[in-house]
């Protein structure tokens, strides 16, 4: 199968870097290879993802010192582009890791804070997203530091919350 680490990985990475700091050890390692006609017709016509140039894997170490626990992750990425580009290995790592600090920033607090994956409404997800959102922007329109904190602000003070949208 195309998304199977091949033997080939267990050898030197592409990029790899190791870091320290707040109280962590982490490890990151990234092969890079160029996505085949085969891979590009099989991710074209499953997952209808046209124009895959790169692919590869990603693993990560992460050691919690004072825990003295590891965890361990690797996953498959693809990329690509309605044009030909040339992606460097420390360009993939740069890009796979700034979007996991959009996905950090944006869908943790829905996620956590907003409980939106065990309420998620099958039927009417996309309007209860929209709502979830207005909430998240009135909250924030406060001027708390974290939405938490503003949920409770507006819990214990109820007369807030109807002056809050403006009625």
């Amino acid at each position: 199968m195309f998304f199977q680490q091949p033997e080939g990985c267990r050898a030197q990475p592409h990029w790899e870097k190791k870091e320290k700091g707040h109280g962590r050890i982490e490890l990151r390692r990234l092969w890079l290879y160029p996505c085949g006609k085969d891979m590009q017709a099989y991710l074209q016509e499953v997952f209808h993802w046209p124009a895959a140039q790169w692919c590869g894997w990603i693993y990560r170490r992460r050691e919690l010192v004072a825990q003295q626990k590891a965890e361990e992750s690797t996953h498959v990425w693809i990329a690509g582009a309605a044009f030909p580009w040339h992606l460097t290995a420390p360009w993939a790592a740069e890009l796979l890791r700034g979007h996991w600090s959009i996905e950090n920033r944006a869908f943790y607090v829905r996620d956590v804070t907003m409980d939106e994956d065990r309420l998620h409404g099958r039927k009417i997800g996309h309007g209860l997203s929209s709502i979830r959102n207005a909430a998240l922007n009135l909250l924030r329109s406060l001027g708390f530091p974290y939405i938490p904190d503003a949920r409770r602000y507006i819990a214990a003070r109820a007369d807030l919350g109807l002056p809050l949208l403006d009625f």
